[in-house]
């Protein structure tokens, strides 16, 4: 039912598509304590391949893998192996961004009633959760899902809030507070990797598209 294959950085799952989630999550469970001593302490990245999950499967999922092992989940990746490989290559790459400009990477769920802030850039490898709050005085990027506050840019007017789940509380650039569309683009794409920008004076949210990062790097 459960079939799990590791790379450098990261775990792929394949799931059986026709058996219950419950079922699968047990065994997810189950694997994982049988294991715990092989995976040992260290942050991955997790892809799933054989079933589709949703967001609040890919949540249990995540607490099933962290409650039962001594790993911590940085984010769900896709089903490609090249491409997981490329992505953990950039998250160590982020990770290991030096102190200089006063920037900061924080490594970690930023969780309710928590603040991590930056003078910098701020880089959070993990999600920032409903209730928490991240502050930077020029870009925020969230390697997980944004589900708390933002608040960036107040030292650089073109900054820009990226997240490959972008579903903030509140988001403030600057001195803009950024307003989700009425047709409500949040609820469409929240799936998505998004970043969320001035453009023409008013703040915007777009699916990451390498135009589109071409479109905020020139601004």
């Amino acid at each position: 039912m459960v079939v799990i294959k590791s790379y450098p950085g990261g775990l792929s799952l394949r799931l059986n598509n026709d058996e219950d989630y419950e079922t699968i999550l047990d065994e997810v469970s189950n694997k994982f304590e049988e294991s715990r001593k092989f995976f040992k302490n260290a942050s991955v990245a997790i892809s799933v391949e054989g079933r589709v999950l949703d967001a609040e499967e890919e949540k249990r999922l995540i607490c099933a893998i962290e409650e039962h092992s001594d790993l911590s989940v940085i984010c769900l990746v896709g089903k490609n192996e090249e491409t997981n490989r490329k992505f953990v290559k950039a998250l160590k790459k982020i990770d290991e961004m030096k102190d200089e400009y006063n920037n900061r990477v924080f490594r970690g769920n930023v969780l309710a009633s928590q603040c991590v802030d930056s003078e910098g850039v701020l880089v959070i490898i993990g999600n920032v959760c409903r209730g928490g709050k991240v502050v930077a005085g020029k870009d925020i990027i969230v390697m997980g899902e944004l589900e708390g506050e933002a608040l960036c840019g107040q030292k650089c007017e073109n900054s820009v809030a990226i997240a490959l789940k972008m579903n903030p509380s509140r988001l403030i650039i600057g001195s803009k507070t950024y307003k989700p569309s009425k047709s409500g683009l949040f609820d469409k794409r929240k799936s998505e990797p998004c970043v969320i920008y001035d453009r023409s004076g008013s703040l915007v949210c777009e699916v990451v598209t390498p135009e589109i990062i071409a479109d905020v790097t020139s601004i």
